[in-house]
Protein backbone atom coordinates (compact mmCIF):
# COMPACT_ATOMS: atom_id res chain seq x y z
CA UNK A 1 0.00 0.00 0.00
CA UNK A 2 2.63 2.61 0.64
CA UNK A 3 3.90 1.87 -2.67
CA UNK A 4 0.36 2.61 -4.23
CA UNK A 5 1.34 6.01 -2.07
CA UNK A 6 4.32 6.67 -3.79
CA UNK A 7 2.73 5.92 -7.55
CA UNK A 8 0.09 8.68 -6.37
CA UNK A 9 2.47 10.99 -5.90
CA UNK A 10 4.07 10.30 -9.13
CA UNK A 11 0.83 10.44 -11.62
CA UNK A 12 -0.20 13.43 -9.57
CA UNK A 13 3.24 15.30 -10.40
CA UNK A 14 3.58 14.09 -13.64
CA UNK A 15 0.14 15.29 -14.37
CA UNK A 16 0.66 19.04 -12.89
CA UNK A 17 3.96 18.58 -15.47
CA UNK A 18 1.91 17.43 -18.32
CA UNK A 19 -0.79 20.47 -17.80
CA UNK A 20 1.54 22.98 -17.73
CA UNK A 21 3.14 21.26 -20.72
CA UNK A 22 -0.19 20.93 -22.48
CA UNK A 23 -1.02 24.48 -21.79
CA UNK A 24 2.21 26.26 -23.14
CA UNK A 25 2.20 23.72 -26.47
CA UNK A 26 -1.08 24.62 -27.05
CA UNK A 27 -0.61 28.10 -27.39
CA UNK A 28 2.45 27.79 -29.39
CA UNK A 29 0.53 25.76 -31.74
CA UNK A 30 -2.03 29.05 -31.66
CA UNK A 31 1.09 31.06 -32.33
CA UNK A 32 1.99 29.26 -34.95
CA UNK A 33 -1.91 29.73 -36.84
CA UNK A 34 -1.49 33.17 -35.84
CA UNK A 35 1.83 33.89 -37.74
CA UNK A 36 0.15 32.15 -41.03
CA UNK A 37 -2.96 34.43 -40.40
CA UNK A 38 -0.07 37.18 -39.99
CA UNK A 39 1.76 35.75 -43.44
CA UNK A 40 -1.30 35.76 -45.62
CA UNK A 41 -2.74 39.31 -44.57
CA UNK A 42 1.04 40.29 -44.95
CA UNK A 43 0.81 38.41 -48.99
CA UNK A 44 -2.07 40.32 -49.78
CA UNK A 45 -0.50 43.84 -48.88
CA UNK A 46 0.20 45.16 -52.72
CA UNK A 47 3.72 45.56 -53.39
CA UNK A 48 4.78 43.00 -50.79
CA UNK A 49 7.38 40.45 -52.35
CA UNK A 50 7.14 36.77 -51.66
CA UNK A 51 10.52 37.84 -50.03
CA UNK A 52 8.88 39.98 -47.97
CA UNK A 53 6.69 37.66 -46.68
CA UNK A 54 9.77 34.91 -46.21
CA UNK A 55 11.40 37.48 -43.54
CA UNK A 56 8.30 37.57 -41.54
CA UNK A 57 9.20 34.59 -40.26
CA UNK A 58 12.73 34.30 -40.60
CA UNK A 59 12.10 31.39 -43.84
CA UNK A 60 9.63 29.39 -41.99
CA UNK A 61 7.13 30.31 -44.72
CA UNK A 62 6.28 28.57 -47.75
CA UNK A 63 3.96 30.22 -50.91
CA UNK A 64 2.44 27.07 -52.18
CA UNK A 65 -0.37 26.87 -54.89
CA UNK A 66 -4.17 26.55 -53.45
CA UNK A 67 -4.27 22.57 -54.71
CA UNK A 68 -1.16 22.00 -52.37
CA UNK A 69 -2.80 23.78 -49.31
CA UNK A 70 -5.65 22.97 -46.73
CA UNK A 71 -3.42 20.98 -44.25
CA UNK A 72 -1.00 21.56 -41.63
CA UNK A 73 -0.18 25.23 -40.09
CA UNK A 74 -1.06 27.44 -42.60
CA UNK A 75 -3.53 29.84 -44.19
CA UNK A 76 -5.18 30.93 -47.27
CA UNK A 77 -4.13 34.13 -48.83
CA UNK A 78 -6.43 36.15 -51.14
CA UNK A 79 -5.86 38.64 -53.64
CA UNK A 80 -8.25 42.32 -53.53
CA UNK A 81 -11.71 41.44 -54.60
CA UNK A 82 -11.26 37.86 -55.06
CA UNK A 83 -13.55 35.46 -53.42
CA UNK A 84 -11.44 32.87 -54.17
CA UNK A 85 -7.96 32.03 -52.74
CA UNK A 86 -4.99 32.69 -54.91
CA UNK A 87 -2.07 30.75 -52.57
CA UNK A 88 -1.84 28.78 -49.32
CA UNK A 89 0.84 30.09 -46.74
CA UNK A 90 2.19 27.36 -45.21
CA UNK A 91 4.64 27.99 -41.86
CA UNK A 92 6.73 25.64 -39.80
CA UNK A 93 6.69 25.88 -36.11
CA UNK A 94 9.77 27.65 -34.46
CA UNK A 95 12.06 25.17 -32.53
CA UNK A 96 12.14 26.15 -28.73
CA UNK A 97 15.41 24.79 -27.34
CA UNK A 98 15.05 24.22 -23.81
CA UNK A 99 11.53 24.33 -23.33
CA UNK A 100 10.86 21.46 -20.85
CA UNK A 101 10.31 22.63 -17.34
CA UNK A 102 13.03 20.68 -15.68
CA UNK A 103 12.66 22.54 -12.36
CA UNK A 104 9.27 21.41 -11.41
CA UNK A 105 9.80 18.21 -13.00
CA UNK A 106 13.49 17.79 -10.84
CA UNK A 107 10.87 18.88 -7.84
CA UNK A 108 8.60 15.65 -8.65
CA UNK A 109 11.33 13.36 -8.82
CA UNK A 110 12.66 14.40 -5.91
CA UNK A 111 9.52 14.17 -4.18
CA UNK A 112 8.68 10.79 -5.23
CA UNK A 113 12.12 9.52 -4.32
CA UNK A 114 10.88 10.75 -0.95
CA UNK A 115 8.09 8.88 -1.06
CA UNK A 116 9.48 6.06 -2.79
CA UNK A 117 12.06 5.80 0.37
CA UNK A 118 9.35 6.27 2.96
CA UNK A 119 7.95 3.58 1.29
CA UNK A 120 10.95 1.49 1.36
CA UNK A 121 11.73 2.00 4.86
CA UNK A 122 8.73 1.45 6.33
CA UNK A 123 7.62 -1.91 4.27
CA UNK A 124 8.80 -4.54 6.64
CA UNK A 125 7.19 -3.14 9.53
CA UNK A 126 3.64 -3.29 9.96
CA UNK A 127 1.01 -1.08 9.04
CA UNK A 128 0.94 2.39 11.01
CA UNK A 129 -1.99 2.23 13.03
CA UNK A 130 -3.54 5.84 12.72
CA UNK A 131 -3.37 7.84 9.35
CA UNK A 132 0.26 9.50 8.51
CA UNK A 133 -0.81 12.55 8.80
CA UNK A 134 2.87 14.20 8.47
CA UNK A 135 3.77 12.17 4.89
CA UNK A 136 0.14 13.59 3.75
CA UNK A 137 0.85 16.89 4.27
CA UNK A 138 4.62 15.87 2.78
CA UNK A 139 3.29 15.58 -0.79
CA UNK A 140 0.60 17.54 -0.51
CA UNK A 141 3.33 20.89 -0.12
CA UNK A 142 5.92 19.14 -2.32
CA UNK A 143 2.64 18.58 -5.41
CA UNK A 144 1.80 22.55 -4.54
CA UNK A 145 5.57 23.55 -5.14
CA UNK A 146 5.45 21.32 -8.46
CA UNK A 147 2.76 23.34 -9.05
CA UNK A 148 3.56 26.39 -8.26
CA UNK A 149 7.42 26.11 -9.85
CA UNK A 150 4.92 24.71 -13.47
CA UNK A 151 2.80 27.78 -13.57
CA UNK A 152 6.57 30.03 -13.51
CA UNK A 153 7.78 28.15 -16.31
CA UNK A 154 4.56 28.74 -18.10
CA UNK A 155 3.96 31.88 -17.27
CA UNK A 156 7.47 32.91 -18.40
CA UNK A 157 7.53 30.47 -21.43
CA UNK A 158 3.92 32.47 -22.07
CA UNK A 159 6.00 35.53 -21.85
CA UNK A 160 8.57 34.51 -24.89
CA UNK A 161 5.82 33.86 -27.23
CA UNK A 162 3.85 37.11 -26.37
CA UNK A 163 7.02 38.99 -27.35
CA UNK A 164 7.95 36.53 -30.69
CA UNK A 165 3.80 37.68 -31.43
CA UNK A 166 4.67 41.42 -30.66
CA UNK A 167 7.66 41.52 -32.82
CA UNK A 168 6.28 39.47 -35.79
CA UNK A 169 3.33 42.16 -35.81
CA UNK A 170 5.90 44.89 -35.45
CA UNK A 171 7.79 43.31 -38.42
CA UNK A 172 5.04 42.76 -40.67
CA UNK A 173 3.61 46.15 -40.47
CA UNK A 174 7.75 47.38 -41.30
CA UNK A 175 7.32 45.36 -44.12
CA UNK A 176 3.98 46.42 -45.39
CA UNK A 177 4.80 50.35 -44.85
CA UNK A 178 8.11 49.57 -46.32
CA UNK A 179 5.96 48.33 -49.83
CA UNK A 180 3.69 51.56 -49.81
CA UNK A 181 1.08 50.71 -47.67
CA UNK A 182 -0.72 53.62 -45.43
CA UNK A 183 -1.05 53.04 -41.50
CA UNK A 184 -4.54 51.46 -41.53
CA UNK A 185 -3.22 49.05 -43.79
CA UNK A 186 0.04 47.91 -42.40
CA UNK A 187 -1.50 47.69 -38.81
CA UNK A 188 -4.40 45.32 -40.57
CA UNK A 189 -2.05 42.91 -42.02
CA UNK A 190 -0.19 42.96 -38.55
CA UNK A 191 -3.63 42.11 -36.90
CA UNK A 192 -3.05 43.88 -33.45
CA UNK A 193 -4.89 46.88 -31.99
CA UNK A 194 -2.90 49.81 -33.46
CA UNK A 195 -2.92 53.70 -32.78
CA UNK A 196 -1.01 56.59 -33.89
CA UNK A 197 0.98 58.41 -31.27
CA UNK A 198 -1.32 61.45 -32.48
CA UNK A 199 -4.35 59.44 -31.57
CA UNK A 200 -3.65 58.90 -28.17
CA UNK A 201 -4.15 62.04 -27.02
CA UNK A 202 -7.43 61.47 -28.06
CA UNK A 203 -9.33 58.52 -27.19
CA UNK A 204 -12.42 59.32 -29.30
CA UNK A 205 -9.88 58.34 -31.98
CA UNK A 206 -8.71 55.37 -30.87
CA UNK A 207 -10.74 52.32 -32.66
CA UNK A 208 -9.11 49.09 -32.03
CA UNK A 209 -6.30 49.93 -29.15
CA UNK A 210 -8.35 49.61 -25.51
CA UNK A 211 -9.04 52.96 -24.10
CA UNK A 212 -7.25 52.31 -20.91
CA UNK A 213 -4.30 51.11 -22.88
CA UNK A 214 -4.21 54.17 -24.57
CA UNK A 215 -4.08 56.64 -21.74
CA UNK A 216 -1.41 54.56 -20.03
CA UNK A 217 0.71 55.13 -23.09
CA UNK A 218 0.26 58.38 -23.18
CA UNK A 219 0.69 59.03 -19.60
CA UNK A 220 4.16 57.69 -19.69
CA UNK A 221 6.67 59.74 -22.34
CA UNK A 222 9.32 57.17 -22.34
CA UNK A 223 6.56 54.93 -24.05
CA UNK A 224 5.94 57.27 -26.82
CA UNK A 225 8.68 56.36 -29.25
CA UNK A 226 10.21 52.73 -27.22
CA UNK A 227 10.21 50.14 -30.14
CA UNK A 228 9.36 47.49 -27.37
CA UNK A 229 7.55 48.01 -23.85
CA UNK A 230 4.96 46.63 -21.35
CA UNK A 231 2.36 48.69 -19.75
CA UNK A 232 0.07 48.03 -17.39
CA UNK A 233 -3.79 48.63 -17.99
CA UNK A 234 -6.63 47.04 -16.42
CA UNK A 235 -4.98 44.97 -13.87
CA UNK A 236 -3.43 43.00 -17.14
CA UNK A 237 0.10 43.42 -18.83
CA UNK A 238 -0.30 44.54 -22.89
CA UNK A 239 3.03 44.53 -24.92
CA UNK A 240 3.49 47.12 -27.32
CA UNK A 241 6.13 48.65 -29.49
CA UNK A 242 5.99 51.67 -32.03
CA UNK A 243 7.30 52.21 -35.23
CA UNK A 244 8.38 55.14 -36.98
CA UNK A 245 5.71 56.17 -40.22
CA UNK A 246 7.68 57.51 -42.95
CA UNK A 247 8.12 61.09 -43.09
CA UNK A 248 6.88 61.69 -46.34
CA UNK A 249 3.36 60.55 -44.69
CA UNK A 250 2.81 62.03 -41.41
CA UNK A 251 5.75 62.83 -38.65
CA UNK A 252 3.84 60.41 -36.51
CA UNK A 253 4.53 56.85 -34.59
CA UNK A 254 2.28 53.44 -35.04
CA UNK A 255 1.80 52.12 -32.10
CA UNK A 256 0.90 47.87 -31.61
CA UNK A 257 0.04 45.92 -28.60
CA UNK A 258 -1.33 42.85 -27.96
CA UNK A 259 -2.62 41.32 -24.54
CA UNK A 260 0.21 38.69 -23.67
CA UNK A 261 -0.65 35.28 -23.55
CA UNK A 262 -0.17 34.83 -19.85
CA UNK A 263 -3.05 36.62 -19.54
CA UNK A 264 -5.31 35.29 -21.49
CA UNK A 265 -4.13 31.39 -21.81
CA UNK A 266 -2.56 31.21 -18.13
CA UNK A 267 -2.68 27.17 -16.97
CA UNK A 268 -2.85 28.71 -13.04
CA UNK A 269 -6.28 26.78 -12.62
CA UNK A 270 -6.16 24.13 -14.61
CA UNK A 271 -2.60 23.75 -12.33
CA UNK A 272 -4.67 24.34 -9.10
CA UNK A 273 -6.99 21.99 -9.93
CA UNK A 274 -4.40 19.12 -10.89
CA UNK A 275 -2.19 19.93 -7.59
CA UNK A 276 -5.51 19.63 -5.52
CA UNK A 277 -7.04 16.29 -7.54
CA UNK A 278 -3.67 14.81 -6.69
CA UNK A 279 -3.38 16.02 -3.18
CA UNK A 280 -6.64 14.53 -2.51
CA UNK A 281 -5.46 11.17 -4.40
CA UNK A 282 -2.59 10.37 -2.38
CA UNK A 283 -4.23 11.41 0.90
CA UNK A 284 -6.87 9.18 -0.29
CA UNK A 285 -4.47 6.32 -0.44
CA UNK A 286 -2.83 6.76 2.89
CA UNK A 287 -6.02 6.79 4.32
CA UNK A 288 -6.19 3.47 3.42
CA UNK A 289 -2.61 2.28 4.51
CA UNK A 290 -3.94 1.45 8.74
CA UNK A 291 -6.16 -0.60 7.12
CA UNK A 292 -3.54 -2.80 4.71
CA UNK A 293 -2.94 -5.32 7.57
CA UNK A 294 -6.82 -6.47 7.79
CA UNK A 295 -7.60 -7.24 4.11
CA UNK A 296 -11.11 -7.77 5.21
CA UNK A 297 -11.98 -4.19 6.37
CA UNK A 298 -9.71 -3.31 3.26
CA UNK A 299 -12.12 -5.22 0.48
CA UNK A 300 -15.10 -4.01 2.57
CA UNK A 301 -14.00 -0.41 2.17
CA UNK A 302 -13.20 -0.57 -1.13
CA UNK A 303 -16.17 -1.75 -2.25
CA UNK A 304 -18.33 0.71 -0.17
CA UNK A 305 -16.21 3.21 -2.15
CA UNK A 306 -16.71 1.91 -5.44
CA UNK A 307 -20.45 2.32 -4.85
CA UNK A 308 -20.22 6.00 -3.87
CA UNK A 309 -17.76 7.02 -6.22
CA UNK A 310 -20.29 7.65 -9.18
CA UNK A 311 -22.43 10.06 -6.57
CA UNK A 312 -18.80 11.45 -5.27
CA UNK A 313 -17.50 12.17 -8.96
CA UNK A 314 -21.47 13.64 -9.84
CA UNK A 315 -21.37 15.99 -6.88
CA UNK A 316 -17.42 17.34 -7.58
CA UNK A 317 -17.95 17.84 -11.46
CA UNK A 318 -21.25 19.58 -10.82
CA UNK A 319 -21.51 20.90 -7.32
CA UNK A 320 -18.12 21.33 -5.63
CA UNK A 321 -16.08 21.64 -8.70
CA UNK A 322 -18.11 24.79 -10.06
CA UNK A 323 -18.31 26.18 -6.31
CA UNK A 324 -14.71 26.12 -6.43
CA UNK A 325 -14.83 27.51 -9.85
CA UNK A 326 -17.01 30.48 -8.82
CA UNK A 327 -14.54 31.28 -6.01
CA UNK A 328 -11.84 31.69 -7.69
CA UNK A 329 -13.86 33.85 -10.32
CA UNK A 330 -15.14 35.98 -7.18
CA UNK A 331 -11.20 36.72 -6.67
CA UNK A 332 -10.69 38.00 -10.70
CA UNK A 333 -11.70 40.68 -12.36
CA UNK A 334 -14.23 38.67 -14.98
CA UNK A 335 -15.55 40.08 -18.07
CA UNK A 336 -16.97 37.89 -20.57
CA UNK A 337 -15.74 39.33 -23.68
CA UNK A 338 -12.21 40.07 -22.66
CA UNK A 339 -10.14 37.52 -22.58
CA UNK A 340 -7.41 39.03 -19.84
CA UNK A 341 -9.14 37.68 -15.99
CA UNK A 342 -6.18 39.88 -13.88
CA UNK A 343 -6.23 39.00 -10.44
CA UNK A 344 -7.75 41.30 -7.82
CA UNK A 345 -8.37 39.70 -4.15
CA UNK A 346 -11.18 40.82 -2.43
CA UNK A 347 -11.91 44.09 -4.69
CA UNK A 348 -15.41 42.48 -5.83
CA UNK A 349 -16.10 41.90 -2.21
CA UNK A 350 -15.14 45.51 -1.46
CA UNK A 351 -16.95 46.93 -4.14
CA UNK A 352 -19.88 45.24 -3.34
CA UNK A 353 -20.36 46.66 0.07
CA UNK A 354 -20.45 50.24 -1.31
CA UNK A 355 -23.08 49.35 -4.01
CA UNK A 356 -26.11 50.69 -2.69
CA UNK A 357 -28.17 48.63 -5.94
CA UNK A 358 -26.93 45.63 -4.45
CA UNK A 359 -27.94 46.04 -1.17
CA UNK A 360 -31.22 47.58 -1.88
CA UNK A 361 -31.49 43.78 -3.98
CA UNK A 362 -31.02 42.02 -0.76
CA UNK A 363 -33.64 44.40 1.17
CA UNK A 364 -36.15 43.86 -1.50
CA UNK A 365 -35.46 39.82 -1.18
CA UNK A 366 -35.53 40.10 2.77
CA UNK A 367 -39.25 42.13 2.53
CA UNK A 368 -40.01 39.55 0.26
CA UNK A 369 -39.07 36.44 2.84
CA UNK A 370 -41.40 38.01 5.09
CA UNK A 371 -44.40 35.79 3.27
CA UNK A 372 -42.87 32.69 4.56
CA UNK A 373 -44.44 33.26 7.75
CA UNK A 374 -48.55 33.74 6.66
CA UNK A 375 -47.56 31.36 3.79
CA UNK A 376 -46.63 28.78 6.75
CA UNK A 377 -49.53 29.56 8.73
CA UNK A 378 -52.12 29.65 6.03
CA UNK A 379 -50.57 26.01 5.21
CA UNK A 380 -51.28 24.67 8.70
CA UNK A 381 -54.51 25.68 8.63
CA UNK A 382 -55.02 23.74 4.98
CA UNK A 383 -53.47 21.16 7.00
CA UNK A 384 -55.91 21.10 9.77
CA UNK A 385 -59.03 21.46 7.50
CA UNK A 386 -58.31 18.66 5.33
CA UNK A 387 -57.44 16.37 6.89
CA UNK A 388 -60.20 13.70 6.76
CA UNK A 389 -60.41 11.19 4.19
CA UNK A 390 -63.38 11.86 2.56
CA UNK A 391 -63.54 12.91 -1.46
CA UNK A 392 -64.10 16.59 -0.81
CA UNK A 393 -61.36 16.75 1.43
CA UNK A 394 -58.87 14.61 -1.48
CA UNK A 395 -59.88 16.54 -4.31
CA UNK A 396 -59.17 19.98 -1.71
CA UNK A 397 -55.84 18.86 -1.49
CA UNK A 398 -54.85 17.87 -4.99
CA UNK A 399 -56.46 21.26 -5.55
CA UNK A 400 -54.02 22.96 -3.52
CA UNK A 401 -50.83 20.68 -4.38
CA UNK A 402 -51.22 21.54 -7.88
CA UNK A 403 -49.57 25.21 -8.29
CA UNK A 404 -46.43 23.85 -6.08
CA UNK A 405 -45.95 21.08 -8.72
CA UNK A 406 -46.30 23.38 -11.80
CA UNK A 407 -43.77 25.35 -14.12
CA UNK A 408 -43.32 28.72 -12.50
CA UNK A 409 -43.04 30.56 -15.67
CA UNK A 410 -46.34 28.92 -16.60
CA UNK A 411 -47.96 30.29 -13.63
CA UNK A 412 -45.89 33.87 -13.96
CA UNK A 413 -47.42 33.99 -17.58
CA UNK A 414 -50.99 33.42 -16.48
CA UNK A 415 -50.79 35.82 -13.27
CA UNK A 416 -49.13 38.06 -15.36
CA UNK A 417 -52.12 38.10 -17.77
CA UNK A 418 -54.58 38.47 -14.71
CA UNK A 419 -52.95 41.28 -12.95
CA UNK A 420 -52.15 43.12 -15.95
CA UNK A 421 -53.42 47.09 -15.73
CA UNK A 422 -55.69 47.43 -18.93
CA UNK A 423 -57.47 43.81 -19.62
CA UNK A 424 -56.53 41.79 -16.79
CA UNK A 425 -59.29 40.19 -15.11
CA UNK A 426 -58.47 41.13 -11.84
CA UNK A 427 -59.16 44.47 -12.11
CA UNK A 428 -61.84 44.48 -14.36
CA UNK A 429 -63.39 42.03 -11.77
CA UNK A 430 -62.92 44.75 -8.92
CA UNK A 431 -64.26 47.86 -11.69
CA UNK A 432 -67.55 45.39 -11.69
CA UNK A 433 -68.39 46.04 -8.28
CA UNK A 434 -67.20 49.68 -8.54
CA UNK A 435 -63.80 49.47 -7.24
CA UNK A 436 -61.28 51.34 -8.54
CA UNK A 437 -58.26 48.99 -10.59
CA UNK A 438 -55.04 48.29 -8.87
CA UNK A 439 -51.58 49.06 -10.58
CA UNK A 440 -50.65 45.32 -9.12
CA UNK A 441 -47.01 45.16 -11.10
CA UNK A 442 -46.23 48.19 -12.25
CA UNK A 443 -46.41 50.63 -9.12
CA UNK A 444 -43.26 50.55 -6.92
CA UNK A 445 -45.29 50.23 -4.46
CA UNK A 446 -47.49 47.22 -4.75
CA UNK A 447 -45.73 45.30 -7.48
CA UNK A 448 -43.73 43.08 -4.58
CA UNK A 449 -46.13 42.56 -2.28
CA UNK A 450 -48.29 41.06 -5.20
CA UNK A 451 -45.25 38.75 -6.24
CA UNK A 452 -45.11 37.52 -2.50
CA UNK A 453 -48.79 37.05 -2.67
CA UNK A 454 -48.43 34.84 -5.55
CA UNK A 455 -45.68 32.94 -4.02
CA UNK A 456 -47.60 32.34 -0.87
CA UNK A 457 -50.47 30.62 -3.43
CA UNK A 458 -47.67 28.68 -5.25
CA UNK A 459 -46.08 27.19 -2.19
CA UNK A 460 -48.35 26.60 0.41
CA UNK A 461 -49.94 23.35 -1.05
CA UNK A 462 -46.75 22.01 -0.35
CA UNK A 463 -46.62 23.34 2.70
CA UNK A 464 -49.38 21.92 4.14
CA UNK A 465 -48.66 17.90 2.69
CA UNK A 466 -46.27 18.52 5.24
CA UNK A 467 -48.07 19.31 7.54
CA UNK A 468 -50.24 16.48 7.06
CA UNK A 469 -47.38 14.28 7.38
CA UNK A 470 -46.34 16.00 10.95
CA UNK A 471 -49.71 15.63 11.73
CA UNK A 472 -50.35 11.79 11.18
CA UNK A 473 -46.53 11.14 13.26
CA UNK A 474 -48.85 12.53 16.47
CA UNK A 475 -50.16 9.97 18.77
CA UNK A 476 -54.31 10.42 18.60
CA UNK A 477 -54.00 9.42 22.15
CA UNK A 478 -52.80 12.82 22.90
CA UNK A 479 -55.70 14.34 22.29
CA UNK A 480 -58.05 12.18 23.64
CA UNK A 481 -56.54 12.47 27.27
CA UNK A 482 -56.81 15.83 26.44
CA UNK A 483 -60.51 16.23 25.73
CA UNK A 484 -60.64 13.24 29.25
CA UNK A 485 -58.80 16.39 31.15
CA UNK A 486 -61.27 19.58 29.55
CA UNK A 487 -58.80 21.13 27.08
CA UNK A 488 -60.37 23.26 23.93
CA UNK A 489 -59.70 23.19 20.93
CA UNK A 490 -56.87 25.93 21.38
CA UNK A 491 -55.68 24.22 24.39
CA UNK A 492 -55.03 21.08 22.00
CA UNK A 493 -53.39 23.57 19.39
CA UNK A 494 -51.59 25.11 21.47
CA UNK A 495 -50.02 22.45 23.98
CA UNK A 496 -50.20 19.35 21.44
CA UNK A 497 -50.20 20.49 17.89
CA UNK A 498 -47.31 23.05 17.78
CA UNK A 499 -45.12 21.15 20.16
CA UNK A 500 -46.10 17.71 18.12
CA UNK A 501 -44.91 19.64 14.86
CA UNK A 502 -41.92 21.48 15.99
CA UNK A 503 -39.25 19.76 13.34
CA UNK A 504 -41.95 20.03 10.61
CA UNK A 505 -42.08 23.76 11.71
CA UNK A 506 -38.51 24.13 11.77
CA UNK A 507 -37.78 21.98 8.24
CA UNK A 508 -40.98 24.16 6.64
CA UNK A 509 -39.21 27.23 7.82
CA UNK A 510 -35.25 26.73 7.15
CA UNK A 511 -36.35 25.30 3.55
CA UNK A 512 -39.41 28.06 2.83
CA UNK A 513 -36.36 30.82 3.55
CA UNK A 514 -34.03 29.21 1.57
CA UNK A 515 -35.88 29.46 -1.08
CA UNK A 516 -37.62 32.88 -1.28
CA UNK A 517 -33.72 33.95 -0.65
CA UNK A 518 -33.38 32.18 -4.29
CA UNK A 519 -36.27 34.05 -6.11
CA UNK A 520 -35.60 34.36 -9.53
CA UNK A 521 -38.58 32.89 -12.04
CA UNK A 522 -41.41 35.24 -10.92
CA UNK A 523 -39.24 38.39 -10.97
CA UNK A 524 -37.83 37.65 -14.59
CA UNK A 525 -41.09 36.39 -15.85
CA UNK A 526 -43.46 39.42 -14.33
CA UNK A 527 -41.92 42.08 -13.64
CA UNK A 528 -38.08 41.93 -14.49
CA UNK A 529 -37.13 43.38 -11.37
CA UNK A 530 -39.58 46.83 -12.21
CA UNK A 531 -40.65 49.07 -11.77
CA UNK A 532 -37.80 51.09 -10.67
CA UNK A 533 -35.91 48.39 -9.00
CA UNK A 534 -38.94 47.54 -6.30
CA UNK A 535 -38.69 43.79 -7.30
CA UNK A 536 -35.02 43.85 -8.30
CA UNK A 537 -33.96 40.49 -5.93
CA UNK A 538 -30.59 39.08 -5.07
CA UNK A 539 -30.51 36.30 -7.33
CA UNK A 540 -32.07 38.49 -10.53
CA UNK A 541 -29.43 40.58 -9.78
CA UNK A 542 -27.02 38.26 -9.88
CA UNK A 543 -28.05 37.49 -13.46
CA UNK A 544 -27.97 40.62 -14.74
CA UNK A 545 -24.48 41.06 -12.98
CA UNK A 546 -23.47 38.07 -15.41
CA UNK A 547 -25.22 37.59 -18.38
CA UNK A 548 -26.19 41.27 -19.38
CA UNK A 549 -23.63 43.68 -17.96
CA UNK A 550 -21.24 40.35 -18.55
CA UNK A 551 -19.31 41.04 -15.45
CA UNK A 552 -19.01 37.15 -14.32
CA UNK A 553 -16.23 38.14 -10.95
CA UNK A 554 -19.00 40.78 -9.27
CA UNK A 555 -21.61 38.51 -10.04
CA UNK A 556 -19.10 35.82 -8.27
CA UNK A 557 -18.68 37.59 -5.85
CA UNK A 558 -22.35 38.22 -5.14
CA UNK A 559 -23.18 34.86 -5.16
CA UNK A 560 -20.97 34.48 -2.26
CA UNK A 561 -22.33 36.96 -0.15
CA UNK A 562 -25.57 35.99 -0.95
CA UNK A 563 -24.59 32.23 0.59
CA UNK A 564 -23.03 34.11 3.81
CA UNK A 565 -26.80 35.77 4.12
CA UNK A 566 -28.56 32.52 3.76
CA UNK A 567 -25.93 30.89 5.70
CA UNK A 568 -26.39 33.28 8.43
CA UNK A 569 -30.09 33.05 8.68
CA UNK A 570 -30.03 29.39 8.49
CA UNK A 571 -27.59 29.45 11.46
CA UNK A 572 -29.82 31.77 13.45
CA UNK A 573 -32.89 29.29 12.97
CA UNK A 574 -31.27 26.96 14.39
CA UNK A 575 -29.76 28.33 17.63
CA UNK A 576 -33.75 29.15 17.55
CA UNK A 577 -34.71 25.86 17.66
CA UNK A 578 -31.90 24.73 20.17
CA UNK A 579 -33.13 27.33 22.29
CA UNK A 580 -36.69 26.48 22.11
CA UNK A 581 -36.03 22.57 22.22
CA UNK A 582 -34.43 23.01 26.02
CA UNK A 583 -37.62 24.28 26.80
CA UNK A 584 -40.14 21.63 25.80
Amino acid sequence: MRGWAAAAFGVGAGLIVMVAVGAVGGVGDRATKNGARVAASLYEVQGVTDAGVARLLDGRVEIRAVREGGSGSGAYAYEAGSLEPSAWIAVTSASRDGSWPWTPTILALLGLLLISAWALARRPSPPPPRYPAAIALLSAALLALVAATARQWAHHELEDLSTAHLARGLRAAEIALAAGADPTRAARAAGLPWATTTALDSPDQLWTMPREVGAAIAATPGLRSAPAYTVEAGAATYHGGSIALPAAATPDTLHLVFLGYEETASPTTGLAASALGSALLVSLVLFLLPLSARPRALRRTLAAWGFLAPAAVLLLVFTFGPLLFSLWISLHEWHLVDPAHPFTGLANYRDLLADGSWWSAIRNTAVFTLHVPLAMAVALGLAILTRGSRRAMRWARLALFLPSITSVVAIAVVWKWLLNDGYGLVNRALEGVGLDSVPWLTSPDAALFSLMAISVWMVVGYQMVVFQAGLAAIPRDWYDAARVDGAGPLQRFRHITLPGLRHTLFFVLVTSVIGSFQIFGLVYVMTEGGPLGATDVAVYHIYREAWEFLRFGNAAAMSWLLFAVVFAATWLHFRFLERGGTGV
